[in-house]
């Protein structure tokens, strides 16, 4: 497997999960997050993570969602989204990747990752999904968990 780096935007749930098992993995980490390291919090009000600079993220301008969505879709070979794919954040994910002519797989099994990746030639994997909530409780674990298994296996 060739990927050199995994980005995110850093919100809780799937994006942090992919930070965090990059570090596990030893794969350097990226990625644009809002201006202000705004997160939305599990109970759905917002707060600042200024602990996304150690992972390599930068702020975008915009304290916005929807622009830092769009700029690690656009600033990676190809994402990966854990989660509703029908939620706002799924939708936009996808769209913006379909329009920018980039690959995209939606909650995959470790193997259909590592075979996507390959197959794709991801040099650059944006990480994405859900935050962690009360309709999606397992999504960081879910998602470390699937990108830890798919890297580890090496041939």
């Amino acid at each position: 497997m060739s990927l050199e780096k995994i980005i995110s935007g850093g919100q809780t749930g799937a994006d942090r999960a992919g930070l965090e098992a990059a570090k596990f993995l030893g794969i350097p980490t990226g990625g644009t997050a809002p201006k202000g390291w705004r997160i939305c919090l599990e109970d759905g009000s917002n707060g600042s993570d200024p602990s996304l600079a150690d992972f390599g993220l930068v702020e975008h301008t915009s304290h916005e969602y929807r622009p830092r969505t769009i700029a690690n879709v656009k600033n990676s070979d190809g994402t990966v989204w854990f989660g509703f794919a029908d939620s706002p954040g799924g939708i936009l994910t996808i769209n913006t990747a379909v329009k920018s002519n980039k690959p995209f797989v939606i909650n995959p099994s470790p193997e259909e990752l590592r075979s996507w990746i390959a197959k794709n030639n991801i040099k650059i994997l944006n990480v994405a999904g859900n935050r962690k909530s009360a309709q999606n409780p397992d999504i960081y674990d879910r998602t470390f968990r699937t990108l830890v298994d798919a890297m580890e296996v090496r041939s």
